[in-house]
């Protein structure tokens, strides 16, 4: 996050989001081909 707040539960959903879906995160930054990513369920 670069600013703003989010309640720790939000914050830990998004690390797990971030952990389930790193290499295809760090696939759409690499290429700049953006792409809906399933969301926590």
């Amino acid at each position: 996050m670069i600013e703003g707040d989010l309640p720790n539960r939000a914050k830990k959903l998004v690390k797990e989001w971030v952990t389930i879906y790193k290499d295809e995160l760090k696939n759409i930054w690499e290429t700049q081909e953006f792409r809906k990513l399933p969301p926590l369920e």
